[in-house]
């Protein structure tokens, strides 16, 4: 089979996952191309790629891109077969109904696209494989268990993205070394993807280290790299043996710097200690609000204020930078709330952090909440691809609106130059929204992301083009509807 991978990228990471499938479909004879929609027309490639199988990986919110992009391909090649995984499918499988998409899949996907692939070869009809939905059937033929051995997968086929698109110069990459998260935040998903996977296998599993370090000597090997990001939602939950094992190897065989995450009441200097020894540059750590109350008990977040001090002085202390996100917006709340965000985010002297709107999604605590409080109609068809964007609640007025919208931009300047603080809180934040406001944000990212945060070693043509793809995607997230 021939597959076709569409991609809508506003990022500069690639999403691993769509690359393990990929390796998942090479590994069962398939070919894999792909199709990046800044580069290319989706119906052109289709048109000469000539593929069997057009898939896409969506987040709620993007969605609406690949539909109408998929009733286009639909349009001039009925008999393409495309399919949609990914969070939004898997949270919201009744968007199905609605679409052009032959199928969706929930869940993970590395099982359920090699026996999809298998049944198209062979001529044979998808229908009753676990985890796919195929529109017009009915319902799923329930979800498989989990990949418990997570090293029994290929390594991910980074070519697919890093042959064929801008990604592979940009000195930063991803790596995902787990799956899985225990904890309950009322904003995320991980609470229904447990229910989801009740006795299907163990939800929290990672990589061994000797995976690890090969997935990143193979990156390293073929193409730019001075910064890895492990972009798991927790990188290590305690300085355990596997913590020890990948320090020790990381800094003998890999030796650039990295970025994890993780919470601040994991944190202890233990881990500190190994994570600056292996070359730990940033640390990532959600605060999401400053208040107290609506983060224990809205959030679920369960840890206090002199937890999340403490966790950002150890890194201070070992001199490593930190990352922190508010979420601005919350349902019931008050711009006020917002602004204790702000100054709980300078007590701690965060290196930088992000104020994000809060959008209510399928599948997750607080969405649902937030739809039976009448606070929010279920409309995902026009939610904007970004969390940066404007709110989509309507229990607030315009001004509410405008101040969270500047506080998105401006708050993180604050924290960058936090003498500017009373200016922009006092004059600035009431003010409307202005378009400058947006490049204020812009600099200020620009410069810590690229001096703190990460190291990016590249030539100045291409720091030049990261600039402007910067830009570009920044003035999206915050300014223009999509």
């Amino acid at each position: 089979m021939r597959v076709l991978f569409i991609l809508k990228n506003e990022n500069f990471l690639a999403p691993v996952g769509l690359c393990v499938i990929s390796a998942i479909a090479g590994r069962e004879g398939h070919e894999t191309y792909i199709c990046e929609t800044h580069q290319d027309d989706p119906v052109e490639s289709v048109a000469r790629l000539k593929p069997d199988v057009v898939a896409y990986s969506s987040l709620t919110g993007e969605a609406k891109h690949y539909l109408g992009i998929n009733e286009r391909i639909k349009k001039a090649f009925p008999e393409v077969f495309t399919i949609m995984g990914g969070h939004h499918p898997t949270f919201f499988p009744e968007m199905l109904r609605e679409t052009t998409l032959d199928a969706v899949c929930r869940g993970e996907g590395e099982g359920a696209f090699a026996d999809l692939l298998r049944a198209l070869s062979s001529g044979k009809s998808p229908e009753g494989i676990p985890n796919i939905i195929l529109r017009g059937k009915g319902a799923e033929c329930g979800i498989r268990p989990l990949v418990e051995d997570l090293d029994s997968l290929p390594f991910p086929d980074y070519a697919l993205l890093y042959d064929n698109t801008p990604m592979g110069g940009y000195p930063l990459k991803s790596v995902i070394v787990s799956r899985g998260c225990p904890y309950n935040c009322t904003y995320c998903f991980n609470r229904r993807w447990r229910e989801i996977y009740k006795g299907l296998g163990k939800i929290v599993r990672r990589h061994s280290v000797d995976y690890v370090i090969e997935d990143i000597e193979r990156i390293k090997a073929k193409w730019a790299l001075s910064c890895v990001k492990f972009y798991d939602d927790i990188f290590s939950y305690r300085a355990d043996a596997w913590l020890e094992e990948f320090c020790n190897k990381y800094r003998e065989r890999v030796g650039l710097p990295f970025f994890i995450l993780t919470r601040c009441d994991l944190l202890t200097e233990e881990m500190v200690k190994l994570l600056k020894y292996a070359g730990c540059r940033t640390i990532s750590m959600s605060i999401e609000a400053g208040n107290h109350e609506i983060r224990n008990n809205m959030l679920k977040r369960n840890m206090t204020n002199e937890q999340i001090i403490r966790a950002h002085r150890l890194c201070d202390k070992y001199g490593i930078y930190t990352f922190t996100n508010c979420i601005i917006g919350l349902p019931g709340t008050t711009f006020e709330n917002d602004l204790e965000s702000l100054e709980l985010s300078l007590e701690c002297r965060v290196d930088w952090g992000e104020f994000l709107q809060f959008h209510p999604y399928p599948g997750t605590e607080l969405g649902d909440q937030t739809i039976s409080m009448g606070m929010y109609a279920p409309d995902y068809e026009t939610m904007h691809t970004s969390y940066q964007f404007i709110s989509p609640l309507n229990c607030f007025t315009r001004e509410e609106k405008n101040l969270q919208r500047n506080m998105a931009l401006l708050g993180p300047v604050a924290l960058v130059v936090p003498r500017l603080r009373n200016v922009i809180v006092k004059r600035l934040l009431p003010m409307r929204p202005k378009r400058i406001f947006t490049f204020f944000y812009f600099l200020a990212k620009h410069y810590t992301l690229r001096r703190k945060i990460y190291t990016t070693k590249t030539s100045l043509w291409n720091q030049l083009k990261i600039f402007m793809r910067s830009l570009r995607q920044d003035i999206f997230r915050h300014t223009l509807d999509a």
